[in-house]
């Protein structure tokens, strides 16, 4: 066994955690004990890769999703020899495949590393929570909620998303309530339903998506209602030419209007070719991190006021067809997209009574229906986390969030920066907890280079 030198703790075994973990023993030439603590959600899969029907699919083509950066083809290749997953091999690279594959795939690479590992580097798994962390001389002791400790050198917070933003409203006690559901990626949230009373969900973006087709699975017949401010419906992804031709204008200093400009100018071009706007936004994608990280700070709060939900439509899209099945939804009024906010929320004669006030008219409406489902996002602000382990660290000033609390406060790499703005060399972070930083942190495209270079960091610096 190592010692506590040579140490690493990871804190989630979701993409990011196990990632990185599978970088440090392919990377490590020294002894190294690796410590994994994973709780909540299966090893290796997280939330996002370990669902409860194969109805739920990757809004990326299969081509596109290696774990690896250096090998693009990592995961097309794991499929095609898989025969036994009886999948379409016509055009395979293109197709969007389920996320329960894809956790599948993920847990391959892990059990894949944890069986070739070299000698000199130890794993364990802790199936705990960590609650605390606590910084010694030269070391962190790590304890789970059962009072287990571990040493270790170097800690990786990959904790990945939190549960959304409860909804603001005067009668708090409807969001402990049976009709309320607060975390849409459990499987509860569309099962034991009465088939054809009224379902209302809070957001309209690709998790709303996930639950229609939850409940749908589950024979649910009657309407759905889905509600977000400014009503958006979300868009598919296309074929079409690229559109990289805005990239030879883009340039630092970057400012907002003067971004705004050239985008919507791009765009303007790409219709008149027949292309959809979305084009422009992923040929942007290169540059994004880049852009995000150098507008000012009045710059970046314009944005999340003005602009962040028509990026979120353009960016985050459906394959055509599971969004065609959502659009019949619509023709067929079992779905209904709402623009408008929510007032308030209260139980009455045994169902959930919503007050809305609608966007463009400003009247209010009032829903009856059997359940909530808050889609609206994973929450950000860390300082608003129900866990013990962020209320800890930000007590003890081991973190705090950025300045757009869309996460932890922390250098590009990952290195995080505590409350009194000292960077730390041992404590790190990547993904979702980064996108305060990067703005672009929560897509497979951006984490397996995250995982890789905090790899490569951690191990230059033991």
């Amino acid at each position: 066994m190592t010692n506590s030198k040579s140490s690493v703790a990871i804190i989630g075994g979701g993409f990011c955690g196990i990632m990185t973990l599978v970088h440090l023993i392919n990377k490590s030439k020294a002894p190294i004990k690796i410590i994994l603590f994973n709780a909540g959600y299966p090893l290796a899969k997280g939330i996002a890769f370990d669902t409860y029907t194969e109805q739920h699919v990757l809004n990326v083509a299969c081509s596109r999703m290696s774990a690896f950066p250096d090998e693009p083809d990592h995961f097309l290749n794991w499929c095609k020899s898989k025969p036994n997953l009886k999948l379409d091999s016509d055009n395979l690279g293109e197709q969007y495949l389920p996320r329960n594959l894809y956790g599948e795939y993920l847990n391959d690479i892990f059990t894949t590393s944890l069986k070739n590992c070299p000698s000199h580097v130890e794993v364990e798994i802790i199936n705990e929570e960590a609650v605390n962390i606590i910084k010694e001389e030269n070391s962190y002791s790590i304890f789970s909620a059962i009072g287990k400790k571990v040493v270790a050198t170097k800690i990786v917070l990959a904790t990945g998303n939190h549960a959304p933003t409860p909804p603001s409203i005067k009668e708090t006690a409807f969001l402990e309530s049976s009709f309320y559901f607060g975390n849409p990626w459990n499987e509860a949230a569309t099962a034991s339903i009465n088939s054809d009373r009224p379902i209302l969900i809070i957001g309209t973006g690709l998790t709303m998506v996930d639950v229609v087709i939850g409940l749908e699975n589950n024979n649910f017949q009657g309407k759905i209602y889905a509600l977000s401010p400014k009503g958006f419906q979300i868009l598919s992804h296309k074929k079409y030419p690229t559109q990289r031709d805005i990239l030879d204008e883009l340039s630092p200093p970057y400012e907002l209007k003067s971004l705004f400009k050239l985008f919507y100018k791009y765009v303007r071009s790409a219709r008149r070719k027949g292309v959809s706007g979305e084009a422009v936004v992923d040929a942007v994608r290169s540059k994004t991190q880049d852009i995000w990280q150098n507008l000012s700070l009045a710059d970046k709060k314009s944005f999340m006021s003005h602009l962040r939900h028509l990026w979120g439509v353009a960016r985050h899209r459906l394959p055509e067809e599971l969004h065609k099945k959502i659009q019949q939804m619509i023709s067929d009024k079992k779905l209904e997209i709402l623009a408008g906010r929510i007032l308030d929320m209260r139980v009455d004669n045994g169902m959930a009574k919503i007050k809305l006030k609608q966007r463009a008219s400003h009247n209010q409406l009032e829903l009856e229906v059997q359940r909530v489902i808050n889609c609206t996002g994973p929450q950000t602000d860390i300082t608003k986390y129900q866990s013990k382990l962020f209320q800890n660290l930000i007590n003890d000033g081991m973190v705090r969030a950025d300045e757009m609390k869309l996460g932890i406060d922390a250098t590009e790499s990952g290195c995080i920066i505590k409350s009194d703005g000292e960077i730390s060399d041992s404590f790190f972070t990547l993904g979702s907890l980064l996108k305060g930083k990067l703005w672009e942190s929560t897509a497979v495209p951006e984490l397996r280079l995250q995982a890789e270079k905090l790899a490569t960091i951690i191990l230059g610096e033991m």
